[in-house]
């Protein structure tokens, strides 16, 4: 197709103007069809803005950039948006869309506006065009709609006379014009608009209407659960709360699925706006609906439930027919057609994060504990699992035939709400499609039929490799149910009245939903049957105990899937395992000790499944997952590293680093990739993702990756950088020795504390105890915790410790006696699990008070020379005490004053060292900063001076840091300050360059250390 400029566009458009006013009196007449005008005028408009309306280069189906809707009106029901507009590669998310009208019909009327809304702001698309060419509306979709304010939501509105004005279309052409939307022009015209929150009254907009579709929809799904629990429990009070967790979820899984059917058109009539018309009961018609929908589509969804389909089943009717007035297709703002499956998967999987717990009486909805833990549920982003299942379950098919892909088995281990398992099936859709659209010969009439000049798969065949090729466990039933809810409308997505849908139905014996109870399963995918084994009396302990027992639920993998298992295992493995921290997982830790190789004490629940998919995955089959990284550098992910390169081969790593993928969660992520076998050396891709704001991933990783090998395995840490990068570290490590030798001191910790107010006093409260009682000076000693401690300085903040360790009778300080006394006595019923102050009584007025966590007698250390340094920091934060300062549990310190040692530890090539080998700290609000911990630091390689020059001007220029640090504090003039600041910089600058003469690095090396630097200043 031609590419569209400006003034061929003009030119066209121009045409058409003329064209319409010529005949001005017939375009206007009733008689003259919406369809007419599409054809005559609308299609070639948006042609002329560079669309390729009529597929003349986009035949694939499934990767057309303009999708068209026909023309049909179902008994009087909406029909869907008349145009889709996506950019490629990305035909899953809808750019923008256009409604279409016939000229004689007034366009700027509430309900087309409404519904034109309506489509964008379910696909969260901000702009929607409402036309008939005659008039060109540009509407706001960033919000939800309502038909009271729908026509107060217009941005800007054009005649076709308009058109003929050159700056005016101007703006239609570089807002959505193709060049234009491919440059991102809608987002950038969207951030102009103004924002809603504080201003929805201006905008016309109804409480609430503000926020995004997924939060909207949760929260009205938050609310009907939160309404049918109670009603339910008062109509029925034994209902316990997993009956009530059950019905209620099943409830809403049933109207959702109805709402669905009614706005893909696949039901010929609207379903629930008409419940309570037939029998007077809205319950009832609801019921009676379910079994007949049940006989049509099977599934779980409509299966016949003891307790909601029993004609005894009373409750309150009136909060369920609220609830259905507010869901039906005339009054909500949702459009099932529109919101994206990804999307309505978030939904549900933040959804999942809340149960029903049950009384005697009430019923409320709250948090589960392990989400209140862990802060919350945090979806996968759709462009990692679509990056995950392109590069295990793509690599795998490509180039295959559908009948080699037929056998092939795909599974997530603990799917949720299932949004792996969405991209699987969306993956194998696609590849089909295209497979049989190259190949029309090798397609029968049960593989596709044939719709608008293309084949497309009919529902027959996407029910085939629903069953064929996906495959899932999970621990929580409800999680399984919405799985197997979002793969059934994955399944049903383009299916409309008078498509495959209903000829399947006519099948003799077949219906529409394929039971999925053998692919989407319950269970524990870590725990089988011999956890019973070993464990003394084990089965008498969880016997009547079903709450302990749905925790463990064995999953059997070899009896649950025996074909499979047999055949050798799952082809690929993928998705996002939960994070559960070690101290949360009591019971089984003793199993996982007995059954993992990845075991250690404080590994989260995560590496376990790395281990369970390799032990089910077919020898060469792939793994995909996304997880936190910290196993990569933490001791606790030692066995795990040594598992995955001694088991497998890795294929890529990719590192986000201390990134928010996941929106307010603490969690830094990385995916991993490998092939079930074992290598002899090994070849990965490492790509260390420096930002998020990528165009897609797939490109990124090719920007920053590099490939390493087994060099980067080495040791006890994994040194993930870059070829050069690891040739740097290898040459330091050969020419120094570690820290923990170079210096014979040990490195010690700050003082653990239990409540540091405890003990801890400012600065009055000191001069007021040594005023009253001058002796307390002896125990009184200046004290600092991590973040006072600075580069080359310490920002002593005036805090002070009442140091009265064992030994030491506290009745010798009478006003320190007092003090604690009274502190004691505010704390009076102690607090629970109270690990502060311990009162001893030794013999009548005498007391010793100690800090009962501490058991190392090193207090003295404190009092000598020391380089202290805090245990998390961006960067080498460390500096020389000499004052005998005392530390809390946030500052680690070596005893010695070696300027010299001192100088290397605060230079760019040491900490370049240091940042490939320590772990990040998960906090995404503190900036994914580095741990100190000794394990690592111990690590890090000290050259010793060859020549005194090297050595005595270190220590030359730390001695002169060290000063100058302490005078830039009480500088006053603006000179005096960047002055000592150009002599902090030249010294710390000349310090880097002789530490890397120290360590003999060439001038390229430097110039890699440097780079690394410059790519993201730590």
């Amino acid at each position: 197709m031609q590419q569209s400029t400006f003034e061929t566009a003009f030119k066209t458009v121009k045409k058409l103007v003329e064209d319409f006013e010529s005949s001005k009196d017939y375009y206007l007449a009733s008689s003259y069809s919406e369809q007419s005008a599409r054809h005559d005028f609308i299609d070639k408009f948006f042609i002329a803005l560079g669309w390729d309306v009529n597929h003349e280069t986009d035949k694939n189906p499934y990767e057309q950039e303009v999708k068209i809707e026909l023309n049909v009106n179902v008994r009087g029901r909406k029909k869907r948006a008349d145009y889709a507009f996506y950019l490629a590669p990305n035909f899953r998310d809808v750019a923008f869309y256009a409604e279409a009208k016939k000229p004689s019909v007034q366009i700027a009327n509430a309900d087309d506006y409404f519904q034109t809304i309506r489509y964008g702001y379910n696909s969260e698309t901000p702009l929607a065009i409402l036309t008939d060419f005659e008039q060109f509306h540009v509407l706001d979709s960033r919000y939800a709609p309502s038909i009271e304010t729908s026509l107060d939501r217009f941005v800007k509105k054009y005649t076709y006379k308009d058109y003929l004005k050159k700056d005016t279309f101007a703006e239609i052409y570089y807002l959505f014009s193709r060049e234009a939307v491919s440059g991102g022009s809608i987002e950038k015209r969207a951030l102009e608009l103004p924002k809603a929150r504080g201003g929805a009254e201006q905008l016309g907009l109804f409480k609430g209407a503000y926020k995004p579709i997924d939060e909207s929809l949760l929260d009205d799904l938050d609310d009907y659960r939160n309404t049918l629990a109670h009603a339910f429990k008062n109509g029925k009070p034994d209902l316990d709360h997993w009956a009530l967790t059950e019905i209620v979820q099943r409830v809403i899984d049933r109207l959702v699925f109805i709402r669905f059917l009614e706005d893909k058109l696949i039901e010929p009539e609207d379903i629930i706006s008409n419940f309570g018309t037939k029998s007077e009961s809205v319950w009832k018609d609801f019921v009676s609906t379910c079994r007949k929908l049940d006989k049509l589509y099977n599934g779980a969804i409509y299966k016949k439930h003891d307790i909601l389909d029993a004609p005894d089943f009373r409750f309150d009717e009136n909060v369920f027919s609220d609830i259905c007035e507010k869901l039906s297709s005339k009054n909500t703002p949702y459009d099932f057609d529109k919101i994206p499956i990804h999307i309505l998967g978030s939904i549900y999987e933040r959804f999942l994060g809340k149960v029903i717990t049950a009384t005697a009486k009430r019923a409320k909805v709250e948090e589960k504990p392990e989400v209140k833990k862990a802060g919350g549920v945090f979806y996968t982003p759709e462009y990692i699992v679509r990056y995950i299942v392109e590069n295990t379950i793509g690599k795998l098919i490509k180039g295959k035939t559908p009948d080699e892909i037929s056998p092939m088995r795909f599974a997530d281990i603990a799917c949720g709400s299932g949004s792996f398992l969405l991209g699987a099936y969306d993956c194998l859709l696609r590849y089909h499609a295209n497979y049989y659209n190259k190949n029309p010969k090798k397609a029968t009439e049960r593989d596709c039929i044939e719709r608008d000049g293309a084949l497309i798969l009919t529902l027959h065949k996407k029910r085939e490799i629903l069953l064929n090729n996906i495959y899932g466990v999970d621990i929580d039933q409800q999680a399984v149910e919405v799985s197997q809810l979002s793969l059934y409308l994955k399944l049903l997505e383009n299916e409309t009245l008078g498509s495959t849908a209903a000829s399947l139905r006519a099948e003799a014996g077949e219906t529409v939903l394929p039971p999925l109870n053998k692919n989407i399963q319950c269970g524990n995918s870590l725990i089988e049957q011999d956890f019973y084994q070993g464990v003394q009396e084990v089965m008498a302990l969880y016997e009547d105990k079903i709450e302990e027992e749905r925790e463990i639920n064995p999953f059997d993998w070899n009896e649950r899937f025996p074909g499979i298992m047999k055949s050798g295992g799952f082809d690929a493995v993928i998705g996002n395992p939960p994070y559960v921290r070690q101290e949360m997982l009591g019971e089984f830790k003793e199993y996982f000790q007995r059954k993992y190789k990845v075991f250690t004490g404080t590994a989260d629940l995560y590496v376990y499944f790395f281990e369970r998919a390799h032990q089910i995955l077919r020898e060469g089959g792939l793994f995909g997952m996304i997880c936190s990284n910290k196993f990569i550098r933490a001791n606790y992910g030692k066995p795990l590293r040594d598992f995955l390169a001694q088991n497998s081969q890795l294929v890529q790593i990719i590192d986000f680093g201390e990134l928010p993928v996941f929106e307010n969660a603490a969690t830094f992520p990385a995916i991993f990739l490998t092939c079930n076998r074992k290598a002899r050396s090994q070849k990965f891709i490492y790509a260390p993702i420096k930002r998020l704001d990528f165009d897609s991933l797939e490109n990124e990783v090719d920007a920053v990756g590099s490939q390493l090998d087994n060099r980067a395995l080495n040791g006890d840490n994994w040194t993930l950088a870059s070829g050069g990068e690891i040739d740097i570290i290898e040459k330091m490590k050969k020419v120094g020795v570690p820290l923990g030798e170079y210096s014979k001191a040990q490195i010690y910790y700050g003082i653990k504390t239990g409540y540091n107010e405890a003990f801890v006093i400012d600065n009055e409260t000191r001069k007021r105890l040594i005023r009253e009682d001058p002796k307390s000076k002896e125990v009184i000693k200046p004290f600092v915790v991590g973040d006072d401690v600075r580069r080359y300085q310490t920002n002593f903040k005036d805090k002070y410790l009442i140091f009265a360790r064992r030994g030491i009778n506290i009745s010798k300080y009478p006003a320190i006696r007092k003090y604690l006394s009274a502190f004691q006595e505010r704390l009076t019923p102690k607090p629970k699990n109270w690990k502060g102050i311990e009162w001893k009584g030794r013999k009548p007025g005498a007391y010793e008070w100690y800090e009962i966590q501490d058991t190392v007698d090193y207090y003295e250390e404190f009092e000598k020379p020391k380089i202290i340094y805090p245990d998390i920091a961006k960067e080498s934060r460390m500096t020389l005490d000499t004052s005998g300062l005392f530390a809390g549990n946030t500052v680690y310190f070596i005893p010695t004053d070696d300027l010299y040692l001192l100088g290397l530890l605060n230079s760019r090539l040491i900490f370049f060292f240091f940042r490939r080998i320590s772990a990040v700290l998960g906090d995404a609000e503190k900036g994914g900063r580095l741990r100190w911990f000794n394990q690592d630091v111990i690590k890090i390689p000290i050259k010793t001076p060859s020549e005194k020059y090297s050595h005595s001007e270190i220590v030359s220029l730390v001695s002169s840091l060290l000063t100058l640090h302490k005078q830039l504090p009480g500088a006053h003039t603006d000179f005096e300050k960047e002055r000592l600041a150009r002599q902090i910089e030249s010294a710390d600058h000349r310090i880097d360059e002789l530490v890397y003469e120290l360590y003999g690095l060439t001038a390229e090396e430097i110039k890699t250390v440097e780079g690394s630097f410059n790519a993201k200043e730590n």
